[in-house]
Parts: structure tokens; sequence; C-alpha cells
């Protein structure tokens, strides 16, 4: 364990860990198997167990956040301080993600500069211990801008996929599957319908994203919903994820 705290050891026990050294990959393996047994949509029918399986998770995340920077910065005592008290002004961090831009593309916005009737939305979806990172309007089209009936909203924890029928789904980067992105041939010859959009409208929409979860069903996708710079970052940025 990084210190013999009382807190560190309520910490190791959500996790399933012992009195081992701990180590990130450690930490990181053990976060994976707690959040998978606790994954609240295991329990989705079954609404006494998912509330149940809600609150150990929140617990789960703290526990990760707090143990991860005692593994970057061990807890010094400082004078007067007992031992295992931390840092006076310190706040839990959330996990290490790589940076995503959505900013300045075709209805694309980086926290925390979201427009209001984003930051409704966002706020709308998050837990206490999540923050937002990005948000990808799909309405968007070449003749008017977009009005959020579908979108895109990455969290630290979490993607939510708001489709055309209003339905909304959410995935955890712990389920993360498989992301591909694929172009058409390029001895395909484009439509007249492809070729006058292109020639009038910035947007380029020809790539697919397609996000799976870890069991292979299909989560999300994405071709005529957004732009295909965008697309390409969205499909950097999870492929980062799924190898920290």
């Amino acid at each position: 364990m990084p210190c013999a705290c009382d807190q560190c050891r309520r910490h190791a026990a959500v996790l399933g860990l012992g009195p081992q050294m701990l180590t990130r990959t450690v930490l990181r393996k053990a976060f994976l198997a707690a959040a998978k047994q606790w994954h609240p949509d295991r329990f989705e029918r079954d609404p006494a167990q998912r509330d149940a399986a809600e609150e150990r998770f929140k617990l789960i995340q703290a526990a990760y956040r707090e143990l991860w920077e005692h593994v970057k910065r061990p807890v010094r005592p400082t004078h007067g301080a007992p031992p295992d008290a931390p840092p006076a002004g310190t706040a839990p961090k959330q996990p290490d993600l790589p940076h995503i831009f959505l900013g300045g593309m075709p209805g694309g916005y980086d926290a925390p500069n979201f427009p209001r009737a984003v930051g409704e939305i966002v706020a709308a979806h998050l837990q206490e211990t999540e923050r937002a990172l990005a948000f990808l309007d799909l309405s968007t089209t070449p003749k008017r801008p977009g009005d959020l009936s579908q979108y895109l909203l990455l969290t630290s924890y979490r993607i939510f996929y708001r489709e055309r029928m209003g339905i909304v789904s959410l995935l955890w980067y712990v389920d993360l599957g498989e992301i591909s992105l694929t172009e058409p041939p390029p001895d395909r010859k484009p439509t007249l319908r492809q070729r006058i959009h292109a020639r009038f409208s910035h947007l380029q929409r020809t790539s697919t994203l397609v996000i799976r979860r870890h069991t292979g069903a299909p989560f999300c996708t994405l071709t005529a919903e957004a732009d295909d710079t965008a697309k390409k970052v969205v499909y950097n940025f999870l492929r980062q994820v799924k190898t920290r």
C-alpha cells in the first residue's frame, strides 16, 4: 500500500486489494475488475439492485481516484498533522485521460466552454464525481446549425449517445470494445448528391466511426451524423483511453 492509513485500507478493500505493494498497473486492473462487477447496466432489469450498484460504483470511482493520487504522490505527514491526514487544501483528481479538442469543429464544444443549452444537457447527465470533457452535436447539417436533438457526450468515465429517435445510451470506458474508423474505397465514385454536398458544404461526412461494447455489440455508428475531422478526433481519443 502507498501508506498504512485507515482511509487507504478502506479504499483498497473497495477495490478488492490487500496489503501488497500498489502500482498503477495493479490499481488499474483492480479498478477495471471492480467496475465490471458493479457496472450499473448489469442490473438494469432490477431497479433495486441497480440503485445499489450505482452507489457501489461511486465508491469504486472514489477509491480509484484517491489511491491513484497516493501512487503518484504519497502523502507525507506535515508538522502538527496526524500521519493519515491529507495535505490541506488538496482535492481528489479525476483519473488521467488523454486530451480531446472538439471546439471549433462543426457542432463541437470543449469543456468548460459549453453554450447554455449544451451545459444544461451535460448537467443533466453527470454524476457528482464526474466531469464533462467534450460535446459533439450530431444534428448539425449544412443548411442549419444543430438543434441538439442528437449528440455524443464524452465524460471522465463514459460516453453518452443520443440518437435520432431520442433514445440515450451510455457506455462506460471500462466496457469499451473495438473502435473503427473506415473510409469508402478510393475507386468508389461519389453520387450526384454527394458531389453537390461536397461542393457547397464545408462539412465532410464520408468516413464511418463504429464504437462497440466489450461484448462486441455495437454502441453507435456515425457516418452522416458528424464531420470526418470530428469523428477522427473521437476515434483517436477512444483508442488512447483503451490503452491507459
